[in-house]
């Protein structure tokens, strides 16, 4: 069956059909090859989850047992090859983007496999947990921007800030389940057990992407005559407003105030008297805003700009809240309205960048998001460890500067749509 295009040629989407608030929702998996999809990458993230987690237990307690420094530096090796990414988003404009990602989660799934034999086995060492890490690292480099760029050629350009927002709520639903899965099947099976469930869940997705029905992928993009140039797409993102904008809005919030990580604990220990009990709390609080929020988003029609103005506000907001937090059952409430605002932020930019870009330029769009989102940790993370620091105020002097740099960046997207709102009346 052909899919139905517009005059302009352009793939369209089966128009909606009525219910509820639910059906509105999950709307986008009416359509059998986004459906697939999203259930293998459900399930997969819950196996990244589950090896995040047992990775942590098999260097801190068997490998290197409470040796936080060599904990650091496995993140690190996993980190390092971010850079990459840029050119990862040039290969997913110049490749097919499916079999690209049935390459990259292959590899991923065999890295798993080799690191979850090894501790079966006992095999295992610190320097294959290094070389491990350091392999993901670079294959998800050419991964990451695949996984975003794909979406508008699973379900089209008008479904595309649903299919994000269900996305971003499976990503935070997930992190829960596979945090929690990996103790349980630590202590039936033993600490080879969430590489192995990581190794296989990559196969889900290998096999729902070898199954996609492609006559039903939208080819929203032209084949590159030549080989796509990262510095294309860089110019693209300065010499366009529309992209420029809300990744400077990205970036101030993302180095400056998702630091969570460092900021959470010392609130918790230092500032409110609490433990890791309350810091889990915080952080199960925190993904049950982000959730309802994904949810909200997706049974919505078109969230732009001025949503992500809401989101911004009601973090810094949420931020400041939480600086002047002293007791655990504030600090709790606060961390609903906290998580929403930042699912919200960055599910919402997501969605503006898809929309926004050239689709022939759209992976290496979605690079410099992916490259934002992960290696923002590798500069904000010390920061706000510094900022933090008990001579120097604490947790809450950590907290405002988040604060402050997400007013920074409400003010810029405020400007900007101002800016555009005077162009267009001028032009008129």
């Amino acid at each position: 069956m052909t899919q139905p295009t517009d005059t302009a040629g352009k793939a369209v989407s089966d128009p909606p059909e009525p219910g509820g608030r639910l059906a509105r929702t999950v709307r986008v998996l009416r359509v059998p090859n986004f459906r697939r999809y999203y259930v293998a990458q459900t399930v997969s993230l819950i196996g990244t989850w589950a090896q995040f987690t047992g990775q942590i237990w098999l260097v801190m307690k068997v490998l290197a047992p409470g040796n936080g420094t060599l904990l650091g530096v496995t993140a690190a090796f996993q980190s390092a090859p971010l850079i990459l990414t840029l050119w990862g988003g040039s290969l997913a404009d110049g490749r097919d983007k499916r079999r690209l990602l049935i390459v990259t989660q292959s590899l991923s799934g065999l890295l798993s496999l080799v690191l979850g034999l090894a501790t079966l086995t006992g095999h295992v060492s610190l320097a294959l947990v290094w070389v491990c890490a350091a392999g993901l690292g670079l294959v998800n480099a050419a991964d990451a921007p695949a996984r975003q760029a794909i979406i508008p050629e699973l379900v089209g350009e008008p479904d595309v800030p649903n299919a994000i927002a269900l996305n971003s709520a499976s990503y935070q639903a997930t992190r829960a389940v596979g945090v929690a899965l990996a103790p349980v099947s630590v202590a039936w099976w033993g600490l080879s057990a969430p590489f192995l469930i990581n190794a296989i869940s990559f196969g889900c997705v290998v096999v729902a992407l070898a199954t996609l029905n492609v006559s039903r992928l939208r080819r929203v993009a032209r084949p590159a005559k030549s080989r796509p140039r990262v510095r294309e797409g860089l110019l693209a993102i300065r010499s366009t407003p529309g992209l420029l904008v809300p990744i400077v809005v990205l970036t101030l919030v993302a180095v400056f105030a998702l630091n969570f990580n460092v900021t959470l604990p010392l609130l918790a220990s230092d500032t409110i008297g609490g433990g890791l009990g309350l810091v889990s709390l915080l952080y199960t609080v925190s993904s049950a805003g982000a959730v309802l929020a994904s949810l909200a988003i997706a049974a919505s029609s078109a969230p732009g700009d001025r949503l992500v103005i809401a989101s911004t506000l009601t973090l810094t907001a949420g931020m400041t809240a939480l600086a002047l937090s002293r007791t655990p059952w504030l600090a709790c409430v606060v961390m609903l309205p906290l998580g929403a605002s930042i699912a919200a932020t960055t599910a919402t930019i997501n969605t503006l960048l898809q929309q926004r870009a050239d689709p022939a330029m759209r992976g290496r769009v979605m690079a410099v998001y992916g490259l934002i989102m992960q290696g923002s940790s590798l500069i904000g993370g010390p920061l706000a460890g510094a900022v933090s620091a008990t001579g120097t105020g604490g947790a809450p002097t950590g907290l405002y500067m988040g604060a402050g740099a997400t007013t920074l960046a409400t003010a810029a997207l405020i400007m900007s749509l101002s800016r555009h709102t005077r162009n267009r009346t001028t032009a008129s």
